[in-house]
């Protein structure tokens, strides 16, 4: 197979007979770099040691001889060279190579599987179904379900770049699956809160779980420091007054207190409802939205109804 031609503006272009303006700019600066190094002693080959042992180290590392060479900048078959043996190469090339950082991550291959695992625990945590995850990840669901259970030591570049995509996605979001949140529970599984992002894939790291201490839930006032906006964990009871108060005093929408509650809007317009009746009930005063609509907001065959 014979060696591609050098693009336009190369010195190497202009020795194959090109004698184009870039090219002929190329090759008198690099005629002039010659010479330069030349009369200030500096050798343009130097041992090529170091650069064969960072090379190597980058392969150990997952990366192919072709990746390495996109990152570098540089031809495959000098990689090739290099394992082979070579014993000088360009001062120029060596530094190109040693520029390439050992954590690139490798774009073929195997990855370990700890991360991924570790993310799917965690989407988990939030109560996402494993399906959801398999959908945003791009993979099947009994993938999903096997890196959490921590069965696969190691998988595919493109199934962990789909995790990723995935943990970027829904980390920020809780899912509606009581039964991925409880197994996390029963297992210890910690929700992405725990981890850092530039830590979840070293194997040395342990989740944070002090920045997990759920809010305080004591106190007369809770529900009043939750309306005021403080994060804090109602319990049932709590969560009833807090609907109540939303839905009487405050324009705000059942979807918009649905989502305030963590809930579904039919699930807010329900309780409501079973408030006013367990009021009535008790003969107690039934609540109801004390919420001011002007009148020229309703058309005049809806006055009848308002009224």
């Amino acid at each position: 197979m014979s060696r591609p031609i050098p693009p336009h503006g190369h010195a190497n272009r202009y020795a194959y007979g090109c004698r184009c303006a870039p090219c002929t700019r190329a090759a008198s600066r690099a005629d002039t770099e010659r010479r330069l190094d030349r009369l200030a002693g500096r050798s343009r080959s130097v041992p090529a040691g170091a650069c064969t042992a960072h090379v190597r180290r980058l392969l150990e590392g997952g990366l192919s001889a072709s990746q390495i060479a996109r990152e570098a900048g540089v031809e495959t078959s000098t990689i090739r060279r290099l394992l082979a043996g070579q014993k000088t190469i360009r001062r120029t090339t060596t530094e190109k190579l040693l520029g390439v950082s050992l954590d690139v991550r490798p774009s073929v291959g195997d990855v370990p599987a700890l991360g991924a695992t570790r993310r799917v625990r965690a989407l988990y945590a939030l109560g996402h179904f494993n399906w959801e995850i398999a959908e945003a990840a791009g993979i099947s669901r009994d993938a999903v379900c096997a890196l959490a259970q921590g069965s696969w030591p190691t998988l595919k570049v493109a199934a962990d770049d789909g995790v990723r995509r995935a943990y970027d996605q829904l980390s920020m979001l809780t899912g509606g699956s009581w039964k991925t949140r409880r197994l996390a529970e029963r297992r210890g599984w910690v929700p992405p809160l725990a981890w850092d992002d530039d830590s979840i894939d070293d194997a040395n790291a342990v989740p944070l779980t002090d920045a997990l201490a759920p809010p305080p839930t004591a106190g007369d006032d809770v529900v009043a420091r939750f309306l005021m906006g403080e994060s804090v964990v109602l319990d049932r009871n709590g969560r009833r007054e807090a609907l109540q108060h939303l839905m009487e005093w405050t324009t705000l929408t059942p979807e918009e207190i649905g989502e305030r509650l963590e809930m579904e809007p039919d699930s807010v317009s329900r309780a409501w409802e079973r408030i006013k009746r367990r009021a009535r009930l008790e003969g107690g005063r039934v609540p109801w939205r004390r919420v001011y609509i002007p009148q020229q907001d309703y058309k005049r065959d809806e006055m009848e109804k308002v009224a």
